[in-house]
């Protein structure tokens, strides 16, 4: 379903969609643009309908073999064969489906008698902090070592539940009181070690290592960790073992490790297209046992690889995980395959991949035009589509061989931000908020050292001029590269909370409206405030010392998240920490939480702290959001008379005082009528809608044209989050002459009001 949101005079916001209606010979999932990737029982049903089509057509194919004889027979045997392939795989997609769609969990119903676990918690003692950025608490968890953390809601609880894993392996935080994580379980080291196997020795040491930014699935409750080849015993890239743990977390107070699967990648994962598949990247070497040679999924090693790109398995089912052969993000550093080190999905879906080369950006579902080949294809997570991107400048004086761009955010723009679209700088420039790209850009020296260029920065580089396709271009090499205009900078060096003889690089950050909080690593965390952002500007900071006496070690900041008036500071010293931003948080907040995967499920709302008065005001709101699955009627049956049924759902946000939900076919060709090229049906499109706050709406009624669209809500009031459903029904006829094919309509839906 394709979504577009148009602002109209009258204060009429109008979403568009597109309504597809299947006939037989058609499948479902024939049209993936239409399909946004959220496993829902419409997707289940969209792959039992292709399975169905799928195995009927290897059905007949096969009574046409039999039937065959002479020379006929070896064409029809081949065609039989073909058939019965696609049957299967198309059952295959259809266990996966149900799969997915199984896991899915709120979790426990009561948290009552649950354990905790003994937990160490380090002070703060002499910590070095901004007024407005306080130290609440401490939590070392198992092996107080973490690279990255994360958080699943569990909605029978009511409450968030915090992941981080490190050398410890991994550690579960109830945070029913979120200023207090509690310890409640663990995956300790010992449980991930692997025997010996193909791909490696028998692991020596309880000594998980990295992880490095773990990624969660918050509709099954699942957490997938990458395993780099350095973890139990190996300390070097060539002779580890790479891959990534599935661990069921659906009880936090018992996790269960689902499975592991063996992945030529193993040091960052992320989840794509609603956690379907995983993107699993790096590092260096990935265990080839031959230096500066990568192997591949056959275990051969790669010449002419620097470092690993991205690979992706399928977990719909994660007791039976698949990863492909073919990797993505292949010739990332100007025409040759290098270090893929993380990959970012922004709020619009596109997956950023960052390493040694720059930051690229990938479509990985729906239709999209391909730049590199000027033509328009479907995106997947295994043959996505190039969307923009290119070679960040950086301080390394040998570029892209110290200095690596480690992750990086996307600025986008929900429907529901009615803020300008573009941001004004200081210096008078304007810039398109959707071209901009903040980059991390990793070098773990010192704040003094000059090695490689010194300490690395964030940065914000400028997308315009990459949407062409200029990243992939065939002519691209050492000496030709494609660089993004860089047009922000920061570092920690010289400002109040640096200690200039620890390491001083940008790392793991998360975004909030405009404001940034980043770890850096030996100088704590910082705030940064992204309003203009050619000068990101610091307006908080901690940085915590040792106080080797009393047993308190300094800071060694991993990773910082924003997450429900607290940030969490993952560290690779103290386990983690838990800060207060009293400031004022900036920008626009956007629905979606945007850090590794992005998800609407998570919450990161921090709020301000002031003395004074209490007051706020409601800017002028309507927004209208339509599911992210297509209706379809799914089979007409010619000769039959019935009436078809379907629904899709919807979302109303209106602060207006009054409002109405309608619907209308702009199409002049059999206006209200579903059409399959020259033909019509005889019966009318009919449509009807219901919501808990404007209640059921009338009977089914026929889909006017735009003169006269068809009214299916009022409201008398403001609404907030309503949850719509709309229905459509198609009636056919015993003597409806029906033409093989696809019958279809594009219909405008209005949210208007006359009280704004």
């Amino acid at each position: 379903m394709r979504v577009r949101k148009l602002l109209a005079a009258g204060s009429v916001l109008v979403v568009s969609a597109t309504l597809q209606c299947l006939t037989t010979g058609s499948a479902f999932a024939a049209d993936p643009a239409e399909v946004q990737a959220e496993t829902t029982q419409a997707t289940v049903d969209a792959a039992q309908h292709a399975a169905d089509v799928a195995c009927a057509a290897s059905a007949a194919s096969a009574k046409v073999r039999d039937a065959a004889s002479g020379d006929a027979s070896v064409a029809v045997t081949a065609k039989a064969a073909e058939d019965a392939a696609a049957c299967q795989s198309a059952q295959d997609d259809l266990a996966k489906e149900k799969a997915s769609l199984a896991g899915a969990s709120g979790g426990p119903t009561s948290d009552a008698d649950e354990p905790s676990v003994p937990d160490t918690h380090h002070p703060a003692t002499g910590a070095i902090t901004s007024d407005n950025l306080k130290w609440v608490s401490n939590s070392a968890g198992v092996g107080s070592n973490f690279a990255g953390a994360n958080f699943i809601h569990y909605e029978n609880l009511g409450y968030d539940f915090m992941i981080a894993d490190g050398t410890g392996g991994l550690s579960v935080w109830s945070l029913k009181d979120p200023a207090h994580p509690l310890l409640v379980s663990s995956v300790p080291a010992a449980m991930l070690e692997r025997g010996e196997d193909a791909h490696g020795p028998a692991d020596t040491q309880a000594r998980f290592y990295e992880g490095e930014n773990p990624t969660v699935d918050v509709k099954r409750k699942l957490v997938f960790m990458a395993r780099d080849p350095r973890s139990f015993g190996n300390r070097s890239h060539p002779n580890g073992r790479t891959g990534v743990y599935i661990i069921d977390l659906k009880d936090p107070w018992h996790p269960v490790l689902d499975t592991y699967q063996w992945v030529p990648a193993g040091h960052t994962e992320t989840c794509i297209n609603d956690c379907r598949y995983l993107w699993t990247v790096g590092p260096a070497n990935n265990g080839s046992h031959v230096n500066g040679q990568p192997q591949d999924i056959a275990g051969t090693p790669q010449a002419d690889w620097s470092g690993v790109p991205v690979y992706v398995t399928d977990v719909r089912d994660p007791m039976h995980p698949y990863t492909y052969a073919t990797p993505v993000d292949m010739n990332r550093n100007n025409g040759h395959t290098d270090y893929t080190h993380s990959v970012d999905v922004d709020q619009d879906g596109v997956a950023w991949t960052s390493g040694f080369g720059g930051v690229r950006g990938f479509y990985t579902n729906g239709l999209h035009h391909d730049p590199t080949t000027n033509a328009d294809r479907y995106a997947s997570a295994t043959d996505p589509v190039p969307y923009a991107g290119g070679s960040v400048p950086n301080n390394d004086p040998t570029y892209g061989t110290n200095s690596i761009d480690h992750n990086a955010y996307h600025v986008t723009q929900a429907a529901s931000d009615h803020s300008s679209p573009t941001v004004k700088t200081a210096d008078g420039t304007t810039y398109d908020k959707s071209d901009l790209l903040y980059v991390t850009q990793e070098n773990v020296v010192s704040c003094t050292s000059t090695s490689g260029g010194g300490a690395g920065h964030f940065v914000v580089a400028d997308l315009a001029g990459s949407y062409g396709g200029e990243d992939w271009s065939p002519t691209l090499g050492p000496n030709n590269r494609f660089f993004l205009k860089k047009i922000g900078d920061y570092t920690p060096i010289g400002d109040p909370a640096s200690n200039p003889g620890a390491s001083c690089s940008a790392h793991w950050f998360s975004v909030l409206g405009d404001m940034v909080a980043i770890a850096f690593y030996g100088q704590g965390v910082r705030i940064l405030d992204m309003s203009d952002p050619t000068h990101p500007t610091a307006t908080g900071y901690i940085r915590i010392p040792a106080d080797t006496p009393n047993g308190q070690p300094a800071n060694n900041a991993s990773a910082a998240y924003w997450h429900n008036q607290y940030v969490y500071v993952a560290d690779y010293s103290r386990g983690v920490d838990v800060l207060k931003y009293t400031g004022p948080v900036k920008g626009t907040l956007q629905p979606s939480v945007c850090w590794n995967a992005c998800t609407s499920s998570q919450t990161a709302f921090v709020g301000s702290n002031a003395d004074g008065g209490v007051g706020g005001t409601v800017g002028s709101t309507l927004s209208l959001t339509l599911g992210q699955t297509a209706p379809t009627f799914g089979t007409f049956t010619p000769g039959a008379a019935k009436d078809y049924t379907s629904s899709v759902a919807a979302n109303v946000v209106s602060s207006a005082g009054d409002a109405t939900l309608s619907v209308a076919d702009p199409d002049a060709n059999a206006t209200g009528h579903l059409v399959n090229g020259t033909f019509s049906l005889p019966s009318p499109l009919q449509a009807k809608a219901s919501s808990p706050a404007a209640g059921a709406g009338g009977a089914f009624a026929a889909v006017g044209g735009s003169a006269a669209p068809t009214t299916l809500l009022s409201y008398s009031g403001p609404a907030a989050n309503d949850a719509v459903t709309i229905g459509f029904q198609q009636h056919i006829g015993a003597t409806d002459a029906l033409r093989t094919g696809a019958y279809s309509k594009s219909l405008t839906f209005t949210l208007s009001t006359t009280t704004p």
